[in-house]
Order: C-alpha cells, then sequence, then structure tokens
C-alpha cells in the first residue's frame, strides 16, 4: 500500500510540474489531476503492455524510438478519458511524456528509499 501511495504521489506531482512547464498541457483542478494519476497508472499497467506487444516490428526497427510516440500515446489517451484536463497534440504529448519520465525518475530517486 505504501508503494501505491507514492506512486500516485510522485505522478502527480510530476503531471502537476510538466503541466505548469508546457503550454500545451493543461489540468483544471486536483480533483482531475488525482484522477488522471489513477488513469494515467491503469493505462500504463494494462493497455500499455498490449500496444508494445503489438508494435515490437516498428520498435524493433526503430531502434526503440517508437516507443517515444507508444508512451506519448498513453498519456494522450489518459488525457482524452478525463475531464477538466487537455494536451494538445500527439508530439506534445510525446514531449509531456520525455518530461513526465525525467521528473518521476528524479523524484522516485529522492523519495524512495
Amino acid at each position: 500500500m505504501k508503494r501505491f501511495s507514492l506512486f500516485i504521489v510522485i505522478n502527480a506531482i510530476s503531471l502537476f510540474i510538466v503541466s505548469n512547464i508546457m503550454d500545451s498541457m493543461y489540468i483544471g483542478s486536483l480533483k482531475a489531476l488525482l484522477i488522471l494519476t489513477l488513469i494515467f497508472g491503469l493505462l500504463n499497467t494494462f493497455v500499455k503492455p498490449i500496444i508494445q506487444f503489438f508494435s515490437l516490428p516498428i520498435t524493433f526497427l526503430s531502434l526503440g524510438l517508437f516507443s517515444l510516440v507508444i508512451n506519448g500515446i498513453v498519456l494522450k489517451l489518459a488525457f482524452s478519458i478525463v475531464s477538466d484536463v487537455h494536451l494538445y497534440g500527439l508530439f506534445n504529448a510525446i514531449i509531456a511524456s520525455i518530461l513526465l519520465s525525467i521528473a518521476n525518475t528524479i523524484f522516485y530517486n529522492i523519495f524512495d528509499e
């Protein structure tokens, strides 16, 4: 339970920071941020592995760079499910997923013992 709580807090903080950095990303309220964090976690757990499996040949041919596109698609999908949040464009979703990964890595290294 502690690990799950840490996951929620770190992803919520990272999403908040990335939304403040990027003009193309909008999160309207704390409630929307928490719902977005939960939906994004569920999509990463259940949907992303399926997408990765079916796009394995493309990922192999692009030397792994297509995984950035997959991360952007999953993030864009999470934003399309939750109301009161917006992310404009797939390219912006890819950039946001890169920034989100960097922020998550930094926060996990700080808070995870």
